[in-house]
């Protein structure tokens, strides 16, 4: 055992036996003591099949012929490459308001400045993006012209000249994008598919390859997320502007980016969407990426390299009555600043250690649908990991499957002869269900 722990444990117990009570000194310690006991899968049996049940949610998920509403493109013409960018760039204002509002309108008004960005290399990057910046009392926001009309923006009163579009967090999602257009115009001739593929162009693995993908994509946005206000926003853009002139790509090893959601997210997409990961291959390809088909998502070496994504972490799976009634019981030494993708990690690593598990941390992104309908709607009488499925499973071919229709509105036909979910494996294994 690491002589720290038995140090403080010692130093603890000592403090409450003088003392007779806990004390705020003694308190710390016991903190400090906590922290450093091991962290615990406490029943692996049931651990690992409330993984593989999430597992095989999440394959369904992903084999759904449209498992997620397109990006309202402003074009029918974008490239692979303008597409995948159009998808990076939406992301980086993908926080607090309602994704559907982000890909209808956002999509449009990105995806126009992406194809001028794209196709007019003889224009400066801060010109381009200049020229869909507009400012109404103070507040920022970017616009394009509508052209024709659009159906999708109908939906949401939009048939005018143009089309506007402000996310949460203006100006800094912005100031981000200005630094990804800047990056890729420096290093790839302003292809985003050109710029993945100079991290991983030195023949890695694809395991390695996934991880370098990630640190290259924080490199090009993320790093330089910050709160800023609309007065900084020149100073910061000139700044940025400055530094990004002697700009070298350097990916570097080790890097942790736990809690990088819309990075993750994003490149999960890539690899995983039966929508996206056409166009990535496609884009890898047209920038003279070799064996460009070993990123195609059926592929069995791309598959086994899965389990390097990371699992994006949002409010679903972090949620406090999800954990506590599927983690907590079966862990030990359960950490009080609780961060679900650090966590689902950890338990990966140690139950992949006694065996093989069908389950990578990222599948638990499955959340996203299945704890709205299930948890936050105390569906626990109709939960599979609650009272179970037999009032729910029809097992008729042909049909959809109603237990995954309800925990998670994926319309999956039914298969009795092969199913994983029929023989009620998890009922019961959710502490909150009574």
């Amino acid at each position: 055992m690491d002589i720290r722990l038995i140090s403080q444990g010692v130093s603890y117990i000592y403090e409450v036996h003088r003392h007779g009570i806990e004390t705020d000194f003694m308190a710390k310690q016991r903190e400090v003591f906590e922290s450093m006991r091991p962290f615990a899968v406490t029943d692996i049996a049931r651990m690992r099949a409330i993984l593989e049940a999430f597992s095989r949610l999440d394959d369904i998920r992903w084999n759904q012929p449209t498992h997620q509403d397109h990006i309202n493109f402003c074009s029918d013409d974008l490239t692979p490459d303008e597409q995948l960018l159009t998808h990076w760039l939406c992301y980086i204002t993908d926080r607090r308001m309602p994704y559907q509002k982000i890909w209808d309108i956002g999509g449009f008004v990105i995806s126009h400045m992406v194809r001028s960005y794209s196709r007019e290399n003889h224009v400066r990057v801060r010109q381009i993006l200049n020229g869909h910046i507009r400012t109404d009392e103070g507040k920022m926001a970017l616009e394009c012209p509508l052209g024709t009309p659009n159906n999708c923006l109908e939906r949401y009163g939009i048939n005018g000249n143009s089309v506007r579009f402000a996310s949460r967090y203006m100006p800094e999602d912005i100031l981000l994008i200005y630094r990804t257009l800047k990056i890729l115009d420096i290093i790839s001739n302003r292809s985003f598919a050109g710029y993945l593929a100079t991290s991983i162009a030195d023949g890695f693995n694809h395991s390695e390859a996934i991880r370098r993908i990630a640190r290259a994509l924080e490199e090009l946005t993320y790093v330089a997320s910050g709160a800023l206000s609309e007065t900084e926003f020149d100073d910061r853009m000139d700044r940025m502007s400055r530094e990004l002139n002697d700009f070298r790509l350097e990916v570097r090893d080790g890097e942790e980016l736990f809690g990088r959601k819309r990075l993750w997210c994003s490149l999960r997409d890539y690899l995983k969407s039966p929508e996206l990961n056409p166009h990535f291959v496609a884009a890898l390809r047209g920038a003279g990426f070799e064996n460009a088909d070993q990123w195609d998502r059926n592929s069995p070496q791309l598959k086994d390299a899965l389990d390097t994504l990371e699992l994006p972490g949002d409010v679903w799976n972090n949620s406090e009555y999800f954990r506590k009634g599927l983690f907590s019981p079966y862990l030990a030494n359960e950490r009080k600043s609780w961060g679900m993708p650090k966590t689902v990690r950890n338990i990966y690593d140690q139950i992949s250690a006694t065996g093989r598990i069908s389950f990578y941390p990222e599948q638990l992104d499955v959340t996203f649908d299945f704890v709205p309908r299930m948890c936050e709607e105390n569906m626990c009488r109709g939960c599979m990991f609650g009272a179970g499925i037999e009032r729910l499973c029809h097992q008729q071919r042909g049909l959809w499957c109603s237990v995954v229709l309800a925990a998670c509105g994926y319309m999956h036909e039914c298969a009795p002869d092969n199913c994983e979910f029929r023989n009620n494996q998890v009922r019961g294994f959710c502490r909150n269900y009574r």
